[in-house]
């Protein structure tokens, strides 16, 4: 099944392999495209990918046991448990999914049916000692569609998370989400007073309006506490992610159909070549051998180029008609010509009464083998002179058409698993 970045990565493709076939405003235009779809922060796919982020004891993997309603991850409070990311994604994960694991070397994979468009990434403690967590985090950040930032009430003012890490992902902050967690074990009033001074800690950050939910994924006695009001949340946020990507797979779609516009291919890349060739080949032969003359046989090769030239239209066609002026048709029509020894017949060693009777009743046997000889070596020329450059480049346009086609196709089954 394709996805946001297959479509993505083929539109790539087709830009690449319309240069030269359509003009370059057209493909400065589909680039600048590719480039504004991929330069969107977080996953392009249509499954909804959060990390969750946190120092040493805040709860990180108890929240993800807590939204996941099952034991995903071990959990500690009293050094590192996380010792590498893990990642908690839909059973059957779309190929763009798969690929963003591999590039950021998320190797543990738990794979879940209870949210099919979600997937979670544990990553490291940010406050871990060892350099490579903090590194990963940094990593991981801008390749995911949104943050859970993990507080616990003792170290809810951490520098090292506020100044580290959050104010210097601002552009990010639309994408953050923050849970003050174990909050079972704060009484009431002192709950509301560490929820305002936590708050008014992001907005010194440059957090204009954080968004903080409240929990409490592992209390000591009875069932986890405001896990529901978040998982409501995420379905929100799946929903806009829905209506996001469906505009982004227009974008993709539209900038395919506009290079397919401008290359003539609308209507389909198949000129029939391969078989309209081999008749324009043996008609060229024909009026050499048949003595019809040079200039007919230029004609005969221009008006079928004409031909394709009008049918392909555009940049293409005018691209045609330059590689095949009729110049080169006379230069290499003549060379090949010479090539092949097509011209008038040898003198034959048989004179007189002789020759005339064996002609007679045998017919001029060696002259017609000369020039069926001769003649299969011109069609070998004319081949290799335009037959095989002609195709090279209906090969090019029906490359960028298939590719197209893929486009379309590829984004269409995208939106329709959105």
């Amino acid at each position: 099944m394709s996805d946001v970045v297959t479509a993505l990565d083929t539109l790539d493709l087709a830009v690449s392999r319309a240069e030269g076939l359509v003009d370059e405003a057209t493909l400065k235009e589909a680039s600048a495209a590719a480039d504004r779809i991929r330069d969107r922060r977080g996953f392009l796919g249509q499954t909804l990918v959060l990390a969750l982020a946190g120092g040493t004891g805040s709860g990180k993997s108890s929240l993800l046991n807590a939204i996941a309603d099952q034991h995903v991850t071990e959990t500690g409070v009293l050094r590192p448990t996380t010792e590498e990311a893990l990642a908690w994604i839909p059973a059957g994960p779309e190929p763009g999914l798969i690929d963003l694991l591999d590039r950021l070397e998320i190797r543990q994979r738990v794979e879940q049916t209870l949210l099919p468009r979600l997937a979670i990434i544990d990553l490291p403690d940010h406050d871990s000692v060892v350099l490579q967590h903090h590194l990963m985090v940094e990593r991981m950040l801008p390749e995911v569609d949104g943050v859970i930032w993990v507080f616990d009430p003792q170290k809810y003012r951490d520098p090292l998370i506020h100044n580290d890490y959050i104010a210097q992902l601002l552009d990010y902050q639309d994408q953050f989400l923050f849970a003050l967690n174990q909050v079972d074990l704060l009484g009431q009033d002192e709950l509301a007073e560490l929820r305002a001074d936590l708050a008014r800690s992001l907005q010194e950050d440059g957090v204009h309006s954080p968004r903080i939910f409240e929990t409490a994924a592992d209390p000591p006695q009875g069932a986890p506490r405001n896990i529901e009001a978040l998982r409501e949340f995420l379905d929100e946020q799946l929903d806009d992610k829905a209506v996001s990507t469906g505009k982004l797979l227009g974008d993709i779609r539209r900038a395919g159909r506009r290079l397919g516009d401008e290359a003539g291919l609308l209507s389909g890349a198949g000129v029939g070549f391969e078989e309209r060739w081999p008749s324009v080949r043996d008609s060229v032969v024909e009026a050499v051998t048949d003595g019809l003359g040079f200039d007919d046989a230029v004609c005969r090769v221009g008006d079928f180029l004409t031909a394709l030239s009008v049918e392909t239209g555009g940049r293409f066609g005018s691209r045609l008609r330059g590689e095949f002026s009729y110049p080169m048709i006379e230069r290499e029509l003549g060379a090949a010509i010479a090539a092949s020894g097509v011209g008038p017949p040898a003198r034959s060693p048989r004179h007189g009464l002789a020759k005339a009777f064996h002609t007679f009743w045998f017919g001029d046997a060696d002259r017609e083998l000369v020039i069926d000889r001769r003649a299969g070596v011109l069609s070998e020329e004319l081949d290799g002179r335009f037959g095989a450059g002609m195709h090279g480049l209906l090969w090019e346009r029906a490359e960028l058409g298939a590719t197209l086609a893929l486009v379309e196709i590829e984004a269409r089954q995208a939106a329709g698993r959105s």
